[in-house]
């Protein structure tokens, strides 16, 4: 009897064991193929080339676009990256399932995970569209004529079209000077923070359905770091979002030309984005109100 409870145990454990590698490798799957993907939009060219030609892709380069020609694409190139990237991935699942998440006792609910996978794109690319629509209408605001908006392949003025060259975001003003040009650069990270404080308070205030308050949450967390990200990162090297966006510490110089120090400004981003994490995170509030409590407590057992 023993026995047998013993060897239904073992096929219990085999076929965890199997789900638990279909898991890592689907889930590897669709990331890998979503970050291959996602390298398309990172250049990856050589320093010294033809200004025309912008090569993308990484490790390898599969998409080549040419300002004189059509755009090219290397499959082979594609289906390396793609192969390279489901490896990276697959290893990360089987890794966060087989012994972090175990170790944790934290199970992960793929269904969960996955929606707002599928969302980080398109919402990401709704709030890039909502830091260059700041910047339009900011610059506006202070007296100046837009000349030229485009987010990614979509040209927004002065014509609506599409075009084979990538851009994060682009908006260019005519009649912009001194500290109203200093508004224009930082109107779009201050839209999109706006916007991230007006999500929260929808979080807080509202009873919304899970999948509402998932894409709410995703596109509160873009406006969240979108502000600091662009100081931070073009400062030591990076662009605005690690590899996509700009060079140039944007809001920062924009703060700079409209005359606000630089402490100050450091400890407006500081406390803006940790005032919006604690209304995102739940955890966060809740451990924040114990302890709280626990030192209001402690400070009217002393004073008795």
């Amino acid at each position: 009897m023993k026995l047998i409870i013993f060897l239904s145990k073992l096929e219990v454990m085999g076929l965890n064991s199997q789900i638990l590698r279909l898991k890592s490798l689907f889930g590897g799957t669709v990331c890998g193929i979503l970050v291959s993907l996602a390298t398309g939009l990172v250049e990856n060219g050589p320093k010294f080339g033809l200004p025309e030609l912008k090569h993308y892709g990484f490790p390898l380069v599969w998409r080549v676009t040419d300002l004189n020609g059509p755009t090219e694409y290397m499959l082979a190139n594609f289906a390396i990256d793609t192969a390279f990237w489901i490896a990276i991935c697959f290893s990360a699942f089987f890794i966060l399932e087989k012994i972090v998440l175990p170790k944790l006792e934290i199970s992960v609910d793929y269904r969960a995970f996955f929606f707002p996978l599928v969302l980080f794109v398109p919402l990401g690319l709704v709030i890039d569209f909502v830091h260059e629509f700041g910047h339009a209408v900011w610059g506006t605001a202070v007296g100046g004529r837009l000349a030229y908006m485009k987010v990614t392949f979509l040209e927004i003025y002065p014509r609506f079209a599409l075009t084979s060259q990538f851009v994060l975001g682009y908006v260019s003003f005519e009649g912009l000077t001194g500290s109203n040009y200093g508004v224009f650069l930082l109107g779009g990270a201050l839209t999109t923070n706006i916007v991230a404080w007006v999500m929260a308070l929808i979080l807080l205030k509202m009873n919304l359905g899970n999948r509402t308050r998932i894409a709410l949450n995703v596109l509160g967390l873009f406006g969240i770091f979108d502000l600091p990200f662009y100081v931070v990162f073009p400062q030591i090297g990076l662009q605005h979002w690690i590899f996509l966006g700009g060079c140039q510490p944007e809001p920062l110089l924009g703060a700079r030309m409209m005359g606000i120090p630089d402490p100050i400004f450091y400890l407006m981003v500081v406390l803006t984005t940790f005032g919006l994490i604690f209304l995102y995170f739940k955890p966060l509030r809740e451990k924040t109100a114990k302890i709280m409590k626990m030192l209001l407590a402690r400070y009217l057992y002393v004073i008795r």
